[in-house]
Protein backbone atom coordinates (compact mmCIF):
# COMPACT_ATOMS: atom_id res chain seq x y z
CA UNK A 1 0.00 0.00 0.00
CA UNK A 2 1.51 3.65 -0.70
CA UNK A 3 -0.02 6.86 0.49
CA UNK A 4 -1.64 8.86 -1.36
CA UNK A 5 -0.11 12.66 -2.09
CA UNK A 6 -2.20 15.61 -2.88
CA UNK A 7 -0.25 18.09 -4.93
CA UNK A 8 -1.07 21.72 -5.56
CA UNK A 9 1.00 23.39 -8.51
CA UNK A 10 1.13 27.18 -9.22
CA UNK A 11 3.67 28.48 -11.82
CA UNK A 12 5.83 31.11 -10.05
CA UNK A 13 6.58 34.45 -12.57
CA UNK A 14 9.17 35.26 -10.11
CA UNK A 15 10.99 31.65 -11.41
CA UNK A 16 11.87 30.64 -8.01
CA UNK A 17 11.04 26.53 -7.13
CA UNK A 18 9.71 26.11 -4.10
CA UNK A 19 8.15 23.26 -2.79
CA UNK A 20 6.80 22.07 0.82
CA UNK A 21 6.21 18.71 1.81
CA UNK A 22 4.25 17.97 5.21
CA UNK A 23 4.17 14.63 7.43
CA UNK A 24 1.18 13.14 8.32
CA UNK A 25 -1.07 15.09 10.71
CA UNK A 26 -4.38 13.43 12.63
CA UNK A 27 -6.53 16.12 11.37
CA UNK A 28 -4.97 17.27 7.92
CA UNK A 29 -2.42 15.99 5.44
CA UNK A 30 -1.19 12.58 4.18
CA UNK A 31 2.53 11.96 5.29
CA UNK A 32 4.15 12.64 1.78
CA UNK A 33 2.06 15.72 0.94
CA UNK A 34 3.09 18.38 -0.09
CA UNK A 35 2.95 21.65 -2.23
CA UNK A 36 5.45 21.37 -5.29
CA UNK A 37 6.63 23.30 -8.16
CA UNK A 38 5.83 26.91 -7.39
CA UNK A 39 8.28 27.99 -10.63
CA UNK A 40 10.85 27.95 -12.56
CA UNK A 41 13.86 29.53 -13.96
CA UNK A 42 16.60 28.86 -16.27
CA UNK A 43 19.28 27.09 -14.97
CA UNK A 44 23.16 28.14 -14.35
CA UNK A 45 26.17 26.44 -14.72
CA UNK A 46 26.00 23.64 -11.88
CA UNK A 47 24.42 26.52 -10.08
CA UNK A 48 21.40 26.23 -7.55
CA UNK A 49 18.23 25.76 -9.59
CA UNK A 50 15.66 25.50 -7.64
CA UNK A 51 15.13 25.01 -4.06
CA UNK A 52 12.20 23.30 -2.01
CA UNK A 53 11.26 24.02 1.76
CA UNK A 54 9.47 20.79 3.53
CA UNK A 55 7.53 21.36 6.42
CA UNK A 56 5.73 19.17 9.14
CA UNK A 57 1.95 19.46 9.09
CA UNK A 58 0.88 18.24 12.53
CA UNK A 59 -1.43 15.46 13.92
CA UNK A 60 -4.10 17.80 15.76
CA UNK A 61 -7.26 16.21 14.86
CA UNK A 62 -8.80 13.96 17.07
CA UNK A 63 -11.20 10.40 16.89
CA UNK A 64 -12.48 7.41 19.16
CA UNK A 65 -13.76 4.36 19.28
CA UNK A 66 -17.89 4.21 19.12
CA UNK A 67 -19.88 3.51 22.73
CA UNK A 68 -23.09 3.34 23.92
CA UNK A 69 -24.86 3.52 27.56
CA UNK A 70 -27.54 1.87 27.88
CA UNK A 71 -30.12 1.75 30.95
CA UNK A 72 -33.40 0.07 31.55
CA UNK A 73 -35.25 -0.62 34.81
CA UNK A 74 -32.54 -1.61 37.43
CA UNK A 75 -29.44 -0.72 35.09
CA UNK A 76 -28.41 2.53 34.55
CA UNK A 77 -26.60 2.38 31.74
CA UNK A 78 -24.68 5.13 30.61
CA UNK A 79 2.81 -6.99 -0.93
CA UNK A 80 5.88 -7.52 1.30
CA UNK A 81 9.05 -6.68 -0.80
CA UNK A 82 12.23 -9.03 1.04
CA UNK A 83 9.90 -9.90 3.53
CA UNK A 84 7.56 -13.34 4.29
CA UNK A 85 5.12 -12.38 6.65
CA UNK A 86 3.16 -15.84 7.60
CA UNK A 87 -0.33 -16.16 9.03
CA UNK A 88 0.40 -15.88 12.29
CA UNK A 89 1.63 -12.55 11.84
CA UNK A 90 5.70 -13.78 12.35
CA UNK A 91 8.14 -11.84 10.12
CA UNK A 92 11.01 -13.36 7.98
CA UNK A 93 13.58 -11.48 6.21
CA UNK A 94 14.83 -12.92 2.65
CA UNK A 95 18.41 -12.39 5.06
CA UNK A 96 17.20 -13.44 8.20
CA UNK A 97 19.27 -14.67 11.23
CA UNK A 98 16.43 -16.72 11.98
CA UNK A 99 15.17 -14.86 15.27
CA UNK A 100 12.19 -13.20 13.62
CA UNK A 101 14.68 -9.61 13.61
CA UNK A 102 15.75 -8.01 10.27
CA UNK A 103 19.07 -8.29 9.16
CA UNK A 104 20.47 -6.31 6.24
CA UNK A 105 22.07 -7.93 2.63
CA UNK A 106 24.93 -6.24 2.16
CA UNK A 107 25.74 -8.05 -0.73
CA UNK A 108 27.54 -6.38 -3.65
CA UNK A 109 25.03 -8.18 -6.43
CA UNK A 110 22.09 -6.88 -4.86
CA UNK A 111 19.66 -5.82 -7.29
CA UNK A 112 19.22 -2.28 -6.43
CA UNK A 113 15.41 -2.22 -8.19
CA UNK A 114 13.75 -4.24 -5.52
CA UNK A 115 13.39 -2.19 -2.67
CA UNK A 116 10.65 0.03 -2.13
CA UNK A 117 12.60 2.70 -2.95
CA UNK A 118 13.65 0.62 -6.36
CA UNK A 119 12.10 3.14 -9.04
CA UNK A 120 14.69 5.90 -7.63
CA UNK A 121 17.26 3.45 -8.81
CA UNK A 122 18.32 5.85 -11.65
CA UNK A 123 18.87 8.92 -10.00
CA UNK A 124 20.99 7.34 -7.11
CA UNK A 125 24.70 8.56 -7.91
CA UNK A 126 27.33 7.85 -5.87
CA UNK A 127 29.53 11.59 -5.47
CA UNK A 128 33.18 11.79 -6.14
CA UNK A 129 35.58 14.02 -4.65
CA UNK A 130 36.08 15.62 -8.17
CA UNK A 131 32.23 16.35 -8.70
CA UNK A 132 32.08 18.70 -5.74
CA UNK A 133 33.27 21.86 -4.78
CA UNK A 134 34.89 23.02 -1.64
CA UNK A 135 32.22 24.60 -0.06
CA UNK A 136 30.22 21.09 -0.80
CA UNK A 137 32.90 19.00 0.56
CA UNK A 138 32.81 20.86 3.83
CA UNK A 139 29.45 20.77 3.79
CA UNK A 140 29.70 16.81 4.05
CA UNK A 141 32.82 17.57 6.68
CA UNK A 142 30.69 19.28 8.96
CA UNK A 143 27.81 16.79 8.39
CA UNK A 144 30.66 14.05 9.23
CA UNK A 145 29.95 11.99 6.30
CA UNK A 146 32.96 10.04 5.14
CA UNK A 147 32.66 6.35 3.40
CA UNK A 148 34.04 5.53 7.04
CA UNK A 149 31.48 6.96 9.17
CA UNK A 150 28.64 6.10 6.20
CA UNK A 151 29.66 2.37 6.51
CA UNK A 152 29.40 2.78 10.62
CA UNK A 153 26.37 4.19 9.94
CA UNK A 154 24.80 1.90 8.23
CA UNK A 155 25.57 -1.07 10.65
CA UNK A 156 24.03 0.65 13.01
CA UNK A 157 20.58 0.59 11.42
CA UNK A 158 20.58 -2.70 10.58
CA UNK A 159 17.10 -4.36 11.72
CA UNK A 160 15.15 -0.90 11.96
CA UNK A 161 11.98 -1.69 10.00
CA UNK A 162 11.79 1.17 7.37
CA UNK A 163 15.91 0.74 6.65
CA UNK A 164 15.58 -2.27 5.96
CA UNK A 165 12.87 -2.07 3.01
CA UNK A 166 15.36 0.10 1.42
CA UNK A 167 17.45 -0.88 -1.65
CA UNK A 168 21.86 -0.29 -0.82
CA UNK A 169 21.49 2.78 -2.57
CA UNK A 170 18.60 4.06 -0.79
CA UNK A 171 20.28 2.93 2.55
CA UNK A 172 23.28 5.10 1.93
CA UNK A 173 20.86 8.27 1.30
CA UNK A 174 19.31 6.92 4.20
CA UNK A 175 22.50 7.61 6.18
CA UNK A 176 23.31 10.49 4.90
CA UNK A 177 19.84 12.03 5.47
CA UNK A 178 20.24 11.05 9.20
CA UNK A 179 23.52 12.56 9.77
CA UNK A 180 22.53 15.86 8.27
CA UNK A 181 19.95 15.60 10.59
CA UNK A 182 21.60 14.35 13.84
CA UNK A 183 24.23 17.53 13.29
CA UNK A 184 21.76 19.79 12.37
CA UNK A 185 23.53 20.41 9.28
CA UNK A 186 22.66 22.66 5.98
CA UNK A 187 23.09 22.31 2.79
CA UNK A 188 24.20 19.17 2.38
CA UNK A 189 25.12 17.24 -1.02
CA UNK A 190 23.20 13.73 -0.88
CA UNK A 191 23.42 11.12 -3.61
CA UNK A 192 20.44 11.20 -5.60
CA UNK A 193 19.28 13.70 -8.14
CA UNK A 194 15.58 13.13 -7.33
CA UNK A 195 13.14 14.60 -4.72
CA UNK A 196 10.46 12.08 -4.64
CA UNK A 197 13.69 9.73 -3.67
CA UNK A 198 14.44 12.61 -1.00
CA UNK A 199 11.00 12.49 0.15
CA UNK A 200 10.24 9.12 0.73
CA UNK A 201 14.25 8.29 1.95
CA UNK A 202 13.20 11.80 4.93
CA UNK A 203 9.90 10.32 5.72
CA UNK A 204 11.44 6.14 6.12
CA UNK A 205 14.37 8.13 8.27
CA UNK A 206 11.49 9.98 10.66
CA UNK A 207 9.44 6.56 10.72
CA UNK A 208 12.90 4.98 12.60
CA UNK A 209 13.69 7.65 14.61
CA UNK A 210 11.46 9.01 17.49
CA UNK A 211 14.03 10.57 18.98
CA UNK A 212 14.67 13.59 16.90
CA UNK A 213 11.81 15.36 17.74
CA UNK A 214 13.94 19.19 16.69
CA UNK A 215 12.81 18.56 12.70
CA UNK A 216 9.50 19.10 11.45
CA UNK A 217 10.53 18.81 7.78
CA UNK A 218 13.17 19.59 5.21
CA UNK A 219 15.19 21.59 2.42
CA UNK A 220 16.49 20.74 -0.57
CA UNK A 221 18.51 22.42 -3.62
CA UNK A 222 18.59 21.12 -7.42
CA UNK A 223 21.88 22.02 -9.10
CA UNK A 224 21.52 21.74 -12.61
CA UNK A 225 23.70 21.95 -16.26
CA UNK A 226 21.29 22.86 -18.76
CA UNK A 227 17.94 21.00 -18.13
CA UNK A 228 20.08 17.93 -16.08
CA UNK A 229 20.06 18.00 -12.35
CA UNK A 230 23.29 17.38 -12.17
CA UNK A 231 23.39 17.36 -7.71
CA UNK A 232 21.24 17.87 -5.02
CA UNK A 233 21.82 19.15 -1.70
CA UNK A 234 19.59 18.56 1.68
CA UNK A 235 18.92 20.34 4.81
CA UNK A 236 16.96 19.67 7.53
CA UNK A 237 14.05 21.88 8.97
CA UNK A 238 14.94 22.58 12.35
CA UNK A 239 12.76 24.05 15.00
CA UNK A 240 14.89 24.33 17.41
CA UNK A 241 18.54 25.75 18.05
CA UNK A 242 21.26 23.14 19.31
CA UNK A 243 21.35 24.57 22.93
CA UNK A 244 17.19 24.63 22.75
CA UNK A 245 17.90 20.95 21.96
CA UNK A 246 20.49 19.57 24.39
CA UNK A 247 18.14 21.54 26.98
CA UNK A 248 15.02 19.55 26.31
CA UNK A 249 16.95 16.13 25.41
CA UNK A 250 18.37 16.65 29.56
CA UNK A 251 14.47 17.08 30.39
CA UNK A 252 13.52 13.97 27.91
CA UNK A 253 16.28 11.91 29.50
CA UNK A 254 14.99 12.37 32.91
CA UNK A 255 11.61 11.72 32.31
CA UNK A 256 12.52 8.52 29.99
CA UNK A 257 14.67 7.40 33.27
CA UNK A 258 11.88 7.67 35.22
CA UNK A 259 9.73 5.79 33.15
CA UNK A 260 12.26 3.25 32.40
CA UNK A 261 13.16 2.51 36.27
CA UNK A 262 9.55 1.41 36.93
CA UNK A 263 9.32 -1.62 33.97
CA UNK A 264 9.04 -5.02 34.42
CA UNK A 265 12.29 -7.02 34.43
CA UNK A 266 10.77 -9.81 32.37
CA UNK A 267 11.76 -11.98 29.54
CA UNK A 268 7.95 -12.18 28.39
CA UNK A 269 7.37 -8.82 26.44
CA UNK A 270 4.09 -8.28 26.92
CA UNK A 271 4.30 -7.01 30.63
CA UNK A 272 7.15 -4.34 29.34
CA UNK A 273 4.32 -3.53 26.56
CA UNK A 274 1.20 -3.32 29.18
CA UNK A 275 3.72 -0.76 31.26
CA UNK A 276 4.42 1.44 28.91
CA UNK A 277 0.53 1.50 27.28
CA UNK A 278 -0.68 2.27 30.80
CA UNK A 279 1.80 3.99 31.57
CA UNK A 280 1.29 6.91 28.50
CA UNK A 281 -2.25 6.36 29.36
CA UNK A 282 -1.73 7.87 33.09
CA UNK A 283 0.69 10.45 32.27
CA UNK A 284 -0.52 12.24 29.56
CA UNK A 285 -3.29 14.00 28.67
CA UNK A 286 -4.90 14.25 25.34
CA UNK A 287 -4.19 17.87 24.34
CA UNK A 288 -4.75 19.08 20.39
CA UNK A 289 -3.33 22.57 21.61
CA UNK A 290 -0.44 21.74 22.67
CA UNK A 291 2.43 23.15 20.36
CA UNK A 292 4.51 20.35 20.57
CA UNK A 293 2.21 18.00 20.29
CA UNK A 294 4.02 16.31 16.97
CA UNK A 295 6.97 15.41 18.69
CA UNK A 296 7.91 13.36 21.98
CA UNK A 297 8.24 16.50 23.69
CA UNK A 298 5.10 16.99 24.49
CA UNK A 299 4.53 13.74 25.82
CA UNK A 300 7.94 13.38 28.10
CA UNK A 301 8.15 17.43 28.96
CA UNK A 302 4.80 18.64 28.60
CA UNK A 303 2.40 15.82 29.20
CA UNK A 304 -0.42 16.63 26.67
CA UNK A 305 -0.25 15.40 23.43
CA UNK A 306 -1.92 14.10 20.17
CA UNK A 307 -1.71 11.18 18.60
CA UNK A 308 1.63 11.32 16.84
CA UNK A 309 2.88 11.99 20.37
CA UNK A 310 1.54 9.33 22.08
CA UNK A 311 2.93 6.47 19.16
CA UNK A 312 6.02 8.13 18.66
CA UNK A 313 6.38 8.03 22.93
CA UNK A 314 5.69 4.45 22.61
CA UNK A 315 8.04 4.06 19.68
CA UNK A 316 10.93 5.47 21.55
CA UNK A 317 10.11 3.84 24.92
CA UNK A 318 9.72 0.45 23.62
CA UNK A 319 13.01 0.33 21.44
CA UNK A 320 14.81 1.28 24.57
CA UNK A 321 13.20 -1.59 26.06
CA UNK A 322 14.78 -3.92 23.24
CA UNK A 323 11.11 -4.02 21.61
CA UNK A 324 11.12 -3.35 18.30
CA UNK A 325 8.24 -0.92 17.38
CA UNK A 326 6.97 0.48 14.42
CA UNK A 327 5.07 4.14 13.54
CA UNK A 328 1.72 3.33 11.86
CA UNK A 329 -0.09 5.84 10.00
CA UNK A 330 -3.61 5.76 8.80
CA UNK A 331 -7.16 7.33 9.62
CA UNK A 332 -10.13 6.55 11.92
CA UNK A 333 -13.56 7.49 11.98
CA UNK A 334 -15.15 9.26 15.24
CA UNK A 335 -18.99 10.69 16.02
CA UNK A 336 -17.12 13.86 14.74
CA UNK A 337 -15.36 12.65 11.76
CA UNK A 338 -14.47 10.27 9.31
CA UNK A 339 -11.10 10.12 7.82
CA UNK A 340 -9.27 11.33 10.33
CA UNK A 341 -5.81 11.33 10.39
CA UNK A 342 -4.31 9.27 13.03
CA UNK A 343 -0.81 7.28 14.29
CA UNK A 344 -0.45 4.54 16.18
CA UNK A 345 2.14 1.30 16.84
CA UNK A 346 2.81 -1.99 15.93
CA UNK A 347 4.83 -3.79 18.46
CA UNK A 348 6.91 -7.26 18.19
CA UNK A 349 5.67 -8.82 21.33
CA UNK A 350 7.47 -12.60 21.76
CA UNK A 351 8.04 -12.71 18.16
CA UNK A 352 4.90 -11.91 17.02
CA UNK A 353 3.37 -8.57 15.83
CA UNK A 354 0.17 -6.63 17.17
CA UNK A 355 -1.15 -2.96 17.02
CA UNK A 356 -0.70 -0.68 19.57
CA UNK A 357 -2.99 2.49 19.81
CA UNK A 358 -2.13 4.34 23.16
CA UNK A 359 -4.21 6.99 22.29
CA UNK A 360 -7.30 5.44 21.79
CA UNK A 361 -6.70 3.75 25.12
CA UNK A 362 -6.78 7.14 26.75
CA UNK A 363 -10.28 7.95 28.71
CA UNK A 364 -9.13 11.77 28.13
CA UNK A 365 -8.96 10.86 24.49
CA UNK A 366 -12.38 9.35 24.43
CA UNK A 367 -14.48 12.19 26.68
CA UNK A 368 -12.32 14.94 24.11
CA UNK A 369 -14.23 13.16 21.09
CA UNK A 370 -17.33 13.20 22.76
CA UNK A 371 -17.06 9.50 23.32
CA UNK A 372 -19.23 9.57 26.64
CA UNK A 373 -21.19 12.49 28.51
CA UNK A 374 -20.52 10.42 31.49
CA UNK A 375 -17.10 10.57 32.39
CA UNK A 376 -17.33 8.38 35.10
CA UNK A 377 -18.40 5.48 32.77
CA UNK A 378 -15.26 5.73 30.98
CA UNK A 379 -12.57 3.76 31.89
CA UNK A 380 -9.32 4.83 32.92
CA UNK A 381 -7.09 2.88 30.55
CA UNK A 382 -8.97 1.05 27.78
CA UNK A 383 -7.42 -1.98 26.73
CA UNK A 384 -9.23 -2.95 23.62
CA UNK A 385 -6.03 -1.40 21.44
CA UNK A 386 -3.29 -3.20 23.37
CA UNK A 387 -2.45 -5.87 21.36
CA UNK A 388 -4.78 -6.65 18.88
CA UNK A 389 -5.26 -8.45 15.49
CA UNK A 390 -5.37 -6.30 11.76
CA UNK A 391 -8.68 -7.53 11.22
CA UNK A 392 -9.65 -5.75 15.26
CA UNK A 393 -7.98 -2.80 14.51
CA UNK A 394 -9.70 -2.49 10.85
CA UNK A 395 -12.71 -2.11 12.77
CA UNK A 396 -12.35 1.49 12.80
CA UNK A 397 -9.04 2.26 11.79
CA UNK A 398 -7.53 2.69 8.29
CA UNK A 399 -3.65 2.01 7.65
CA UNK A 400 -2.18 3.63 5.24
CA UNK A 401 0.26 2.70 1.89
CA UNK A 402 2.98 4.68 3.38
CA UNK A 403 4.98 1.76 3.89
CA UNK A 404 4.16 -2.09 3.80
CA UNK A 405 3.47 -2.99 7.10
CA UNK A 406 3.44 -6.76 8.95
CA UNK A 407 0.05 -8.94 9.37
CA UNK A 408 -0.82 -8.72 12.93
CA UNK A 409 -2.73 -12.01 13.14
CA UNK A 410 -2.32 -13.87 16.96
CA UNK A 411 -4.19 -13.35 19.82
CA UNK A 412 -1.23 -14.74 22.24
CA UNK A 413 -1.04 -11.81 23.56
CA UNK A 414 -3.80 -10.13 23.45
CA UNK A 415 -4.11 -7.89 26.63
CA UNK A 416 -7.59 -9.68 27.06
CA UNK A 417 -6.98 -13.33 26.42
CA UNK A 418 -3.53 -12.89 28.96
CA UNK A 419 -5.95 -11.27 31.56
CA UNK A 420 -8.17 -14.05 30.96
CA UNK A 421 -11.11 -11.52 30.08
CA UNK A 422 -11.41 -12.59 26.82
CA UNK A 423 -14.83 -15.03 25.68
CA UNK A 424 -14.75 -17.52 22.97
CA UNK A 425 -18.82 -18.92 24.43
CA UNK A 426 -21.04 -17.57 26.37
CA UNK A 427 -21.24 -19.73 29.34
CA UNK A 428 -22.28 -18.19 31.86
CA UNK A 429 -20.63 -19.54 34.60
CA UNK A 430 -17.19 -18.37 33.20
CA UNK A 431 -18.94 -14.61 33.58
CA UNK A 432 -19.61 -15.46 37.25
CA UNK A 433 -16.23 -16.26 37.66
CA UNK A 434 -14.74 -13.41 36.40
CA UNK A 435 -17.24 -11.08 38.49
CA UNK A 436 -16.07 -13.23 41.62
CA UNK A 437 -12.19 -12.34 40.80
CA UNK A 438 -13.33 -8.72 40.07
CA UNK A 439 -14.83 -8.55 43.70
CA UNK A 440 -11.58 -10.53 44.76
CA UNK A 441 -9.34 -7.79 43.59
CA UNK A 442 -11.15 -4.53 44.49
CA UNK A 443 -11.90 -3.50 40.87
CA UNK A 444 -14.44 -0.86 40.11
CA UNK A 445 -15.44 -2.74 37.12
CA UNK A 446 -16.06 -5.94 34.86
CA UNK A 447 -14.53 -5.84 31.83
CA UNK A 448 -15.79 -8.46 28.80
CA UNK A 449 -14.35 -8.55 25.87
CA UNK A 450 -16.06 -10.95 23.19
CA UNK A 451 -14.89 -12.63 20.49
CA UNK A 452 -17.97 -12.43 17.81
CA UNK A 453 -20.54 -10.03 17.80
CA UNK A 454 -22.58 -13.01 18.10
CA UNK A 455 -21.02 -13.67 21.36
CA UNK A 456 -21.46 -9.85 22.31
CA UNK A 457 -25.08 -9.73 21.84
CA UNK A 458 -26.13 -13.07 23.41
CA UNK A 459 -23.67 -11.79 26.23
CA UNK A 460 -25.56 -8.56 26.13
CA UNK A 461 -29.61 -10.08 25.89
CA UNK A 462 -28.77 -12.64 28.83
CA UNK A 463 -26.89 -9.91 31.16
CA UNK A 464 -28.39 -6.44 30.60
CA UNK A 465 -31.98 -7.29 28.41
CA UNK A 466 -32.37 -10.30 30.65
CA UNK A 467 -30.96 -8.92 33.51
CA UNK A 468 -29.06 -11.68 34.11
CA UNK A 469 -25.95 -9.34 35.56
CA UNK A 470 -27.54 -9.53 39.08
CA UNK A 471 -26.86 -13.32 39.28
CA UNK A 472 -23.18 -12.05 39.19
CA UNK A 473 -23.17 -9.59 41.25
CA UNK A 474 -22.30 -9.55 45.01
CA UNK A 475 -24.54 -8.04 48.01
CA UNK A 476 -28.18 -6.21 48.03
CA UNK A 477 -27.59 -4.62 44.25
CA UNK A 478 -30.56 -3.29 42.60
CA UNK A 479 -28.95 -1.29 40.05
CA UNK A 480 -26.04 -1.85 38.06
CA UNK A 481 -23.97 0.66 35.64
CA UNK A 482 -22.65 -0.41 32.55
CA UNK A 483 -20.84 0.74 29.17
CA UNK A 484 -20.65 -1.05 25.65
CA UNK A 485 -18.08 -0.16 22.24
CA UNK A 486 -19.76 -1.65 20.31
CA UNK A 487 -17.45 -1.89 17.64
CA UNK A 488 -14.96 -3.97 19.43
CA UNK A 489 -17.49 -6.28 21.04
CA UNK A 490 -16.66 -5.23 24.81
CA UNK A 491 -19.12 -4.84 27.62
CA UNK A 492 -18.18 -3.07 30.83
CA UNK A 493 -20.04 -3.36 34.18
CA UNK A 494 -19.19 -1.02 37.15
CA UNK A 495 -19.02 -2.23 40.43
Amino acid sequence: MRLLLFKKRIVSVLGILLSVALLTGCQYSSLDEYLELLGMKDSYHDEPADTADSSVNPYAAVGGNSDSTGSFSGIQGIDPGNYTFSDDGRVTSNTADGSGNFTADNSENEDDSLGEDGKYFSTYKQLTEAELNEEMKAAREKAGITNESLDKLKQSQEGLYAYERLTNSGKTLYVEILSVLQSMSENVPVSTTSSDAIDLVFNYVMLDHPEIFYVDGYRYTNYTVGDEITKVSFSGNYTYNSDEVARKQALINQAVNECLAGAPSSTDDYYAIKYIYEYLIQNTEYDANNPDNQNICSVFIDKKSVCNGYAKAAQYLLNKLGIQTLLVTGTVNTKRARDVRHAWNIVLCNDLYYHFDATWGDSSYQVDNGESADTTKLPAVNYDYLNVTTDEILKNHTISDEIYLPLCSSMNDNYYVREDEYFTTTEMALVKELFDRRYNDGSSSVVMKCASKDIYNTFFNQLITERGVFDCMQGDTSTVSYTTFEDTNTIIFWL
